[in-house]
């Protein structure tokens, strides 16, 4: 039985049209995956279907019943949950209370909530305390939180937007596991994610959502993750060749279907060793190259996350020996002339770091107000950021639309292009810096990392995400137990291979 008809929906923002005659169904029990590049209107239909915002026209039945929500909750009276990437609740609850929050078992005893909790949490594998606090937890749990809400929630379609986005091969098995059982009630699910071969392997139905239509109705079982991405984009998605790094190289140039890889210089830009942070990191050495990329990657409570904070400063850590192209440094605090503080990037919830007030124009080029113009300065600048806004294929009639305006995917590009811009470091550390992106600006990035690492910039990768790290790093180290316990050269390797490494690395040292 169809579940969800939704026929002719269209939505503009000012002069932008975002949605144009947007016609699909989506039945009980049934799992439809939906695609589509940063700005092809993906988030806008799930706030549509979520009662955040209102389509200019069009219209949607929900078991056969006119649906057209007000807000959020009268959605979820209606019978539409939603989770999205950026979840926020509020810090000051429990995790038992963010799951029933909204939900007729709000009122019960905090015990019984906390037992209901115990029960849900472990079904979406979450191995927090129901009391802890909600502020407590790392951003990337909260979405894991909501997903547990609703199963609590008696909602008929579930849509889940970019949820897994930021979470571990096993935690995205979980989340399948959560999506079986839904399918299994009658429920129906709608799937948005920009991570192709974990999507096709739960859905039954995938949509390609292009220039606001709906450009592609096809089963999953016809496509595999490379046509799906050439339909994403309308095109082929060809190969980028990656930059080499100035100096001159000595070691082989391997070639991968993601680009062909130029091999970094022999020269260390950074030498770590016996790296220590009390309690979680036991003990480890690194050792990074002239324009090379090396990822790190392991399970939540593996020490990768310290290692990455102890480089950038954030915790205390000690070591037998530092050395910074050569010259001894330190970590800790005070912050003293030798101490090691690597720049770090953090994609985070609040738009990237920058005021999503702000014009594209002014938060690229980061002018003081209030300084003195000089008229040819500016021309030239601002030409530098129409040049960056149209090289990250940023979806925007104009640099003076607000940075809070574009999609959640335009959004991260442009705030790394500036990051990177920015930095007066040539060693840095990225958290992340495809997450959430479609093919095509997962495309752009790694040609800007690839800019940076051709000019000598040493970059240090920080990813639960399997194809991240395959396509964008020289070497990938899987952490475990406070240590680097495998390491993976990517040299020669087609991305596959690397994923399905990486994943089994992951999995064996997780168990060990």
């Amino acid at each position: 039985m169809t579940l969800l008809q939704v026929d002719g929906l269209t939505k503009s923002f000012g002069a932008r049209r975002v949605l144009r005659d947007v016609t699909f169904s989506l039945a009980e029990g049934e799992v439809v995956g939906l695609v589509g590049t940063n700005g092809a209107g993906k988030s806008t239909l799930g706030d549509i279907l979520a009662g955040i915002t209102a389509a200019d026209s069009g219209v949607m039945t929900l078991r056969r019943r006119p649906y057209a929500p007000l807000s959020t909750g009268d959605a979820r009276q209606l019978g539409v949950g939603v989770v999205e990437q950026l979840v926020r609740i509020d810090p000051a609850l429990t995790v038992a209370q963010a799951v029933f929050r909204g939900t007729p078992q709000a009122g019960r005893p905090r015990a019984e909530l906390r037992r209901q909790a115990q029960v849900l949490l472990s079904e979406v594998t979450l191995d927090v305390d129901p009391d802890t606090l909600v502020g407590e937890l790392p951003h990337f749990l909260h979405g894991v939180v909501e997903v547990a809400r609703v199963l609590a929630e008696d909602t008929r379609l579930v849509v889940l937007d970019e949820v897994s986005a930021a979470l571990l091969p096993v935690e995205v098995s979980a989340l399948h596991a959560v999506t079986a059982r839904l399918v299994r009630q009658g429920r129906g699910v709608l799937y948005i994610s920009h991570r192709l071969p974990e999507m096709l392997e739960v859905v039954d139905r995938v949509l390609v959502l292009r220039d606001g239509r709906i450009a592609l109705d096809s089963p999953a079982d016809t496509l595999d993750p490379v046509r799906l991405a050439a339909e994403t984009v309308g095109e082929p998605v060809l190969p980028a060749p990656r930059v080499a790094p100035a100096p001159p190289r000595t070691r082989e140039v391997a070639v991968s279907p993601a680009g062909s890889r130029a091999a970094p210089a022999d020269e260390v830009a950074l030498e770590v060793r016996n790296l220590r942070v009390p309690g979680t990191v036991q003990g480890v050495d690194l050792l990074v190259h002239r324009g090379e990329v090396v990822g790190l990657t392991g399970h939540r409570s593996s020490g990768v996350g310290e290692i990455a904070g102890a480089l950038s400063g954030e915790l205390p850590a000690v070591t037998d020996e530092l050395l910074l192209h050569g010259q001894p440094r330190s970590l800790g605090s005070p912050v003293e002339d030798g101490t090691l503080r690597l720049p770090a990037y953090r994609p985070d919830e609040d738009a990237y770091g920058v005021d999503p007030g702000e014009t594209i124009a002014r938060t690229l080029t980061q002018e003081r107000r209030g300084a003195l113009p000089d008229l040819q300065k500016e021309i030239a600048t601002l030409r530098g950021v129409i040049r960056t806004v149209h090289r990250m294929d940023v979806k925007t009639l104009s640099i003076r639309t607000v940075f809070g305006a574009l999609s959640g995917g335009d959004q991260h590009k442009l705030a790394l292009a500036r990051w990177m811009a920015t930095s007066t470091e040539d060693v840095v550390v990225l958290h992340e810096p495809t997450r959430g992106l479609d093919v095509l600006a997962r495309e752009q990035v790694r040609r800007m990392l690839d800019e940076a690492t051709g000019r000598g910039t040493s970059v240090v990768v920080v990813s639960v995400d399997p194809d991240e790290l395959a396509e964008c790093c020289d070497r990938v180290g899987i952490v475990s137990s406070g240590r680097v316990a495998h390491w993976i050269d990517t040299s020669g390797l087609p991305v596959a291979a690397v994923r399905e490494r990486i994943a089994e690395a992951t999995s064996t040292h997780s168990a060990a």
